[in-house]
């Protein structure tokens, strides 16, 4: 867990809510995302050298709550770094690890019999979601309409793989369709994984049982007109669940989309460097990211939009765009690697091609080798010359 902070990540002061608790749900797979989240959990998945759910708190600091849940599961043991984080942002952070997996709503209700939440309004966040809520503007509506569910939306062009939802002219909600087919509804509009909740709605969860309140809960709440309204507000969000949109919210960090900070010093416009950065005589475009002790040998290149992460070397001649490498990975010398994701502790060899893959943990892309749309899976040897693909 990277402890320097760049200008500005401590520093963006808000307005305290002191009557709004939070809730990130971070016990998922992320299976969509393998083979990086094979042992790395999907919310502790850097985003610019930082870890997914450091961000998320830190625009919950900003933002003006100070008591925050994570309700865990998956490798929960991973997630004790993130306590010194927390508490550099001025956050009362409780950990809470399910005991098996419980559904979204089975988890909520596990952290409630725990005692983590009391009755003040519950924002609740996925912890795979790159988005800047406001959430003043949230609260207002939840209050002012005395709602019971209040969900912060976004709008997509492809509804099918998401939970969409149709308002009224008051912005109640009066249906709710779980990935509908394109003919089904007119409505763009779909639930992004951020929610306000009165903590009374957890009751209606069974305990000790997997349940899903987008699948369970949900219809039914929408059936009996419950409280339920919705908030666009046109923030920024994304869904990091699949490897282009993992780069994507890379991307849109760098380049200043998004309201969060990349780790590192910001030494030049679109550039943060970490502690003993080596770049003599090294072409670094911008926008990048470069983590401590990052080494690019004269004559590597760095052509944009590019994250390195702590230890990484970087020979002679290898040109890297678009793309993240997590922590100690070495790239060979004329190595290229264009919009691909590297985790911690591969290798690329000398002359190496990857284009739009993932090098899984640890594993070895041999010299000469060229990837294309490739998932080399972790702790993976590639010999030299063994695969060649025809671009």
């Amino acid at each position: 867990m990277n402890s320097r902070h760049s200008e500005g990540f401590l520093d963006r002061k808000a307005e305290t809510l002191p009557n709004v608790q939070a809730v990130i749900l971070a016990g998922g797979k992320g299976t969509r995302l393998r083979p990086v989240t094979v042992d790395l959990p999907k919310p502790l998945v850097p985003i610019a050298n930082r870890p997914l759910v450091v961000h998320q708190l830190a625009h919950l600091a900003a933002s003006g709550i100070r008591d925050v849940t994570l309700a865990l599961g998956y490798n929960a043991e991973r997630f004790g770094g993130v306590k010194e984080e927390a508490s550099r942002l001025d956050l009362n952070l409780h950990l809470i690890t399910e005991p098996a997996p419980l559904g979204t709503g089975g988890a909520l209700r596990w952290c409630a019999d725990a005692g983590a939440f009391d009755d003040r309004p519950l924002l609740w966040l996925n912890g795979d979601v790159v988005a800047t809520p406001s959430v003043r503007g949230l609260l207002d509506v939840h209050s002012n309409r005395d709602a019971l569910v209040t969900f912060w939306l976004t709008s997509v062009r492809d509804v099918t793989q998401f939970g969409v939802l149709e308002l009224d002219q008051d912005g109640q909600v009066e249906r709710f369709l779980e990935k509908p087919a394109p003919e089904e509804t007119d409505s763009h509009l779909i639930n992004a994984g951020i929610l306000m909740l009165d903590p009374s709605v957890l009751h209606r969860i069974p305990p000790d049982t997997f349940f899903s309140f987008e699948q369970q809960l949900l219809p039914a709440m929408v059936r009996e007109r419950d409280r339920l309204y919705g908030v666009l507000d046109g923030g920024y969000w994304l869904d990091t669940g699949r490897p282009r949109h993992y780069l994507g919210a890379n991307r849109h960090v760098l380049e200043g989309r998004v309201d969060w900070w990349p780790y590192g010093q910001h030494t030049e416009d679109g550039l943060w460097e970490g502690e003993a950065v080596k770049r003599d005589g090294v072409i670094v475009i911008n926008p990048a990211a470069l983590g401590d002790r990052v080494h690019l040998e004269p004559g590597a290149k760095l052509f944009g939009r590019t994250v390195l992460g702590n230890d990484v070397i970087v020979r002679a001649g290898a040109a890297l765009e678009t793309c993240v490498i997590f922590d100690d990975v070495e790239i060979g010398r004329d190595a290229q690697i264009v919009n691909s994701i590297v985790c911690a502790g591969a290798r690329v060899g000398n002359g190496a091609i990857l284009r739009d893959s993932i090098v899984g943990a640890r594993s070895v892309v041999g010299d000469r080798n060229e990837l294309l749309r490739a998932r080399l899976w972790n702790d993976v040897t590639l010999p030299t010359d063994v695969l060649k693909i025809d671009l």
